[in-house]
């Protein structure tokens, strides 16, 4: 079978002009920018458009015949290109974004769509439009990487901060504290304005000290870089149900183990960042938080049981929690992994999840 372009089905613009219309649609394939190519149903290529000649650096001549799967796919890509062309022979569209191979052996990020190619409505071939993405890819790429490296810039400036608070501010408060212990006992018991006035700058000085202690620990826990997820996780749901009154229950699998320090960071953050959504969103008073490892996997769930505000409740769940949600899931997709937010009966879940191997170069 020699299959041109005018033998392509199209809705003619023309009324019906048959000469009119194999113009139309040879125009229309030759100068688009989108390249081209026609594969029969033994894989072989049959016909590609000059946009197609440039991104692959073959002419139509040293294509006709060939098996084009292995023309232009190796590797562990071969197998995939066999399966999409199958597929678009068994008359499913396709789309993908891979890798592709150049005549000169470079490698190319490309964006793909199969089209089953009916003519006189049989089913003869493949239609494939390829789309160079390899520019958008290293953009992408090194986008992932100065996010990657902000991410680590922030952490870093976060400990400096907590550092600065607990070496510092909260030494200052201690001697304060202590100062206010000595003027109290040199206070007559007569003066009882005064002795109440210093009683009251000194538990107003505990707070600030108890405060900023936690402030501290939150910007930087030195317990999850000491002993892992398990009980830094413990010690903030603890944390948050004394200071807010709402009841949290822990349930992490024994067999999670140590992971990689960012990632032991990033699930932190997330279900930091969820229980404080808790407090600004929702109106329950029981929080879940689970954490398990999955066969290559790292799984965490974050549910808020109870009634929500009248507000909270709407189609977008990710863009109500503002700005702290869709920076955890930029920071778990630069990880490789995924987070998302779903509405609940009563409630809001935060699932995240992350490959169980992450590295930190990742």
């Amino acid at each position: 079978m020699q299959t041109h372009w005018n033998s392509l089905p199209v809705d003619s613009p023309f009324g019906g002009n048959p000469d009119s219309d194999r113009a139309y649609l040879e125009l229309l394939i030759e100068h688009s920018p989108v390249a081209i190519v026609i594969l029969n149903s033994a894989h072989q290529a049959e016909q590609c458009n000059p946009t197609f000649e440039r991104m692959f650096g073959y002419t139509r001549a040293e294509i006709v015949a060939r098996n084009f799967d292995e023309l232009i796919a190796a590797e562990e890509t071969l197998n995939e290109a066999r399966e999409c062309t199958l597929s678009v022979l068994h008359g499913e569209k396709m789309h993908l974004v891979t890798r592709r191979r150049r005549k000169d052996g470079l490698w190319i990020d490309v964006d793909v769509h199969g089209i089953p190619l009916v003519i006189d409505g049989v089913l003869r071939g493949v239609y494939g439009l390829y789309i160079d993405i390899t520019d958008r890819t290293r953009a992408e790429s090194s986008l992932r990487q100065l996010s990657l490296e902000l991410m680590h810039l922030q952490e870093k400036e976060k400990r400096r901060i907590a550092r600065e608070l607990h070496d510092a501010t909260s030494q200052e408060l201690a001697l304060l504290s202590m100062s206010l212990g000595k003027l109290q006992r040199k206070l007559g018991s007569e003066d009882r304005e005064l002795v109440e006035l210093v009683d009251n700058i000194k538990e107003l000085t505990r707070q600030c000290t108890q405060k900023i202690r936690s402030a501290s620990y939150l910007l930087h826990p030195p317990l999850l870089q000491e002993a892992g997820l398990i009980p830094a996780i413990s010690w903030l749901a603890e944390g948050f149900a004394e200071r807010t009154g709402i009841r949290v229950n822990v349930r992490i699998s024994s067999k999670l183990g140590r992971l990689a320090e960012i990632a032991e960071l990033a699930i932190f953050r997330v279900v930091q960042e969820s229980l404080s959504n808790v407090i600004r969103h929702s109106t329950n008073k029981i929080v879940d938080i689970r954490l398990s490892r999955r066969t290559g996997s790292i799984e965490l769930s974050v549910t808020d049981r109870g009634r929500q505000h009248r507000g909270a409740a709407i189609a977008d769940p990710v863009r109500s929690h503002g700005v702290g949600i869709a920076g955890m899931r930029e920071r778990m997709q630069e990880l490789g992994g995924h987070l998302q937010v779903r509405s609940v009966s009563g409630g809001m879940t935060v699932v995240a999840s992350l490959p169980a191997g992450v590295r930190a170069s990742a």
